[in-house]
């Protein structure tokens, strides 16, 4: 298979083909030096190629159509192990979800022992109004704190600038307790926190393993999110007792190979 020469290959997960809408649209407007891989975690709708084109998207592009439900986490370390397999050649790399819209692609220039970039990013919360204007243009937004808010920064995997080979690294690592962590979120009666939990174990992985690396944070908006259903979401000591259980995990496999 032909090696991507994109400077960013932005991971994409999706269950409800129709959220594409919002994030695939969006990539289009900036997606210039992206190489897309989506994941369709939804063994019963096959998506197409020629479904995203029809969205807009006219950049290099991956599908893969899982035979199973694997949910965000699993699916998100399978387009990783996509990339390995294939060989797809890129320096940079970012998660997003397919009810989002990355607002920016252009990965600054950093010093070599920062291996992310961290950025801010925009909720929508409530109106459907405000999610249509953004489909139709990403920076048609206005700040008010209520029904639309800032988080500067945003600490996630999602929208943010991770380098290639170090994300290679932490799920090689990740193969060997991903069992641990499936165990953790079968068990949650809410939306899992993947975003969140996943970036604090690779912080724990990188801060054991490349001790002299760290990321680094940029005053920029670089993710648009959309919070307009049902769904019950954790509350904050809820997140905190995952991500002190996941991270644990991390710890004490990286422990066990010393």
């Amino acid at each position: 298979m032909a090696r991507s020469k994109d400077n960013l290959i932005v991971g994409l997960t999706t269950f409800n083909h129709e959220f594409l809408k919002i994030s695939v649209s969006g990539l289009g407007r900036v997606g210039k030096n992206v190489t897309l891989i989506i994941y369709n975690d939804n063994p019963c709708r096959k998506l197409t190629y020629r479904a995203l084109r029809r969205m807009g998207f006219h950049g290099r592009v991956h599908v893969i159509n899982g035979n199973e439900n694997l949910g965000q986490f699993g699916a998100r370390m399978s387009i990783i192990e996509y990339v390995q397999k294939n060989n797809l050649d890129s320096p940079w790399f970012m998660f997003a979800n397919d009810d989002d819209i990355v607002l920016n692609t252009s990965v600054p220039n950093i010093d070599e022992n920062n291996y992310a970039v961290m950025g801010n990013a925009v909720v929508i919360a409530k109106r459907v109004l405000d999610v249509l204007r953004v489909m139709e243009n990403p920076n048609d937004y206005t700040i008010d704190g209520a029904d639309t808010h800032l988080i500067a920064p945003h600490i996630a995997m999602s929208g943010t600038f991770i380098r290639m080979a170090y994300l290679r690294e932490f799920v090689e690592f990740m193969s060997k307790i991903t069992s641990q962590i499936s165990d953790i979120i079968l068990e949650l009666p809410f939306a899992v926190p993947v975003d969140l939990f996943m970036w604090h174990m690779f912080v724990e992985y990188m801060r054991v393993t490349h001790p002299q690396m760290s990321p680094i944070y940029m005053n920029q908006t670089n993710y648009l999110m959309t919070k307009l259903n049902n769904t019950r979401y954790p509350t904050p000591d809820q997140c905190n007792g995952i991500v002190g259980r996941t991270v644990s995990i991390v710890s004490a496999a990286l422990r066990g190979n010393e």
